[in-house]
């Protein structure tokens, strides 16, 4: 076995995403109508059948995956969890701007350090750990498919250095709660390069949110 599909879905729609907030390690559920959006997705378009199923701890992410692979218990894995902000955790996106400046808010390099937090490169090395744990996993069990529910920063962080992609990387700046991307990785050369391949939306043809249009992005210039 050489080639593992994995699927990234990004957890379903909390109060926190409506009003805009960072919710790293604040561990808050889904909303009564982020549920009902996710019963709307799972009803309406093909989850993809997996053979394991790997989550944060987070109740979110937890809530999802449960929902989308009811049959499948899932693996829970600290490395999934959202990025640390530290003492500005679950507030509002001028709030961590104000505490380390817009222009690195928007541009999350390596080295932005949330108080009291941890940082991009941290984050960067932590869930490049836990996909490695992922794939350890799936070649231990045989497993060629996975599905995988965590976080929008942290998603955003592990393809800011691992997607392999002709799109452009505006189209993964910010995945709607609910949905992900198909991918696939190749067991073998992944602990030497690290490097996943991007290859559709999911689920295919359901409509996606842009980025522009998110509260997150409200006050990007």
């Amino acid at each position: 076995m050489s080639e593992i599909k994995i699927i990234f879905f990004r957890h379903g729609e909390t109060i926190s995403n409506v009003e805009g907030k960072c919710a790293g390690r604040t561990d808050i559920p889904v909303s009564e109508e982020g549920l009902a959006k996710l019963k709307e997705i799972k009803g309406g378009y093909e989850i993809p059948d997996v053979q394991l199923v790997f989550s944060s701890p987070a109740k979110r992410a937890v809530t999802t995956a449960n929902m989308y692979y009811p049959d499948k218990a899932p693996i829970l894995l600290e490395q999934l969890w959202e990025v640390d902000y530290g003492s500005v955790d679950n507030e509002p996106i001028d709030v961590l701007c104000k505490a380390i400046g817009k222009d690195k808010y928007f541009t999350k390099g390596p080295s932005v350090i949330y108080p009291g937090g941890e940082s991009y490169l941290e984050a960067s090395f932590r869930i490049r750990a836990g996909i490695t744990r992922i794939i350890s996993t799936c070649i231990s069990e045989n497993a060629n498919s996975a599905a995988i529910f965590l976080h929008g920063d942290i998603m955003d962080t592990l393809f800011g250095v691992c997607l392999e992609t002709d799109k452009s990387r505006d189209e993964f700046i910010l995945c709607p709660n609910g949905m992900g991307y198909r991918c696939r990785v190749d067991s073998e050369k992944w602990f030497e390069d690290q490097k996943i391949y991007f290859e559709d939306f999911i689920p295919e043809g359901a409509p996606r949110q842009k980025p522009e249009d998110s509260p997150y992005f409200s006050g990007r210039v």
